[in-house]
């Protein structure tokens, strides 16, 4: 059993990342992956906030060489597969609740890990992302005016993606374009903050806990944008059109969402544009 010296070590340094990382999850899955460094700091009597700064100064490594892996590699392949299983079930019209990936695997497999599974087949091949899993739900209904209404988000264990489609069963398979290219946004979308509350993006990338906006000042937070930028980028490579043309157009399909006058949706189209020319250098 740990004494009781080595809980208040521990906690202390777990405290300190936490504070630096901005999440208490993160920091305990920190605490996880350097137990035996911290462990070893304790019995010869460290001082934890020299343990802590070495965790955090790994961390911030990180994010800069998860930068460089994922422009250089791209996560297309792991998006890929991600949304074939999901589409496979919408097509199959298997009305239900499911969690991905063990209920599409063989291997009952409990989490995307894809570094795992290459190195599985050995591969010499990293993505960088973390963990994670998909809790998805199902349904039709005839009686709606959308062909389908379909969103997501990360849950509060930072390791679950909730994602809920309901399809108008009235509007398929017409309606398979759209959802296809809403599902590879989302899917790029989470997965962007899955590296936020995970280290692997800078501070002011970060969400602060407050979730409570709407309208464009919930398009325009600091977290959100980089999130929104990459999904409709992967949008704008799937169809081959211009980063403009999937913006105003999703933001068409997807009023039931937003729920946005024109001239909001207008301004946060302009804000978008100006990010997407800052981050990737042209539009």
């Amino acid at each position: 059993m740990l004494s009781q010296e080595f809980q208040d070590y521990f906690g202390g340094v777990l405290e300190m990342v936490s504070k630096s990382v901005g999440s208490e999850n993160y920091a305990r899955t920190l605490g996880k992956k350097n137990y035996f460094r911290i462990k070893t700091g304790f019995y010869e009597d460290e001082n934890p906030e020299n343990i802590a700064k070495e965790i955090i100064f790994s961390v911030k490594e990180s994010i800069n060489e998860s930068k460089v892996l994922n422009e250089a590699k791209g996560i297309s392949e792991p998006v890929r597969k991600i949304v074939r299983q999901i589409i496979n079930i919408v097509k199959n019209k298997n009305y239900g609740n499911y969690n991905l990936p063990e209920d599409v695997t063989d291997s009952n497999e409990l989490e995307y890990d894809f570094d795992a599974e290459s190195e599985k087949f050995g591969l010499s091949r990293s993505y960088g992302i973390p963990p994670f899993s998909i809790e998805l739900k199902y349904d039709a209904n005839s009686n709606m005016n959308e062909p389908y209404m379909v969103n997501a988000a990360l849950m509060d264990d930072d390791e679950t993606i909730g994602m809920v489609i309901i399809i108008n069963p009235d509007r398929y398979p017409q309606l398979m374009y759209d959802l296809i290219a809403d599902v590879n946004d989302l899917v790029v979308h989470e997965i962007e903050h899955i590296f936020q509350v995970n280290g692997l993006r800078p501070d002011d990338e970060v969400s602060n806990g407050d979730e409570d906006l709407s309208g464009p000042e919930y398009y325009m937070q600091s977290h959100e944008v980089p999130a929104e930028l990459e999904g409709l980028r992967r949008i704008a490579k799937l169809r081959n059109q211009s980063i403009e043309q999937v913006m105003k157009e999703w933001f068409k399909r997807n009023k039931y969402a937003h729920q946005m006058e024109d001239d909001e949706v207008e301004r946060v189209i302009n804000y978008l544009l100006s990010k997407y020319k800052e981050r990737y250098g042209t539009v």
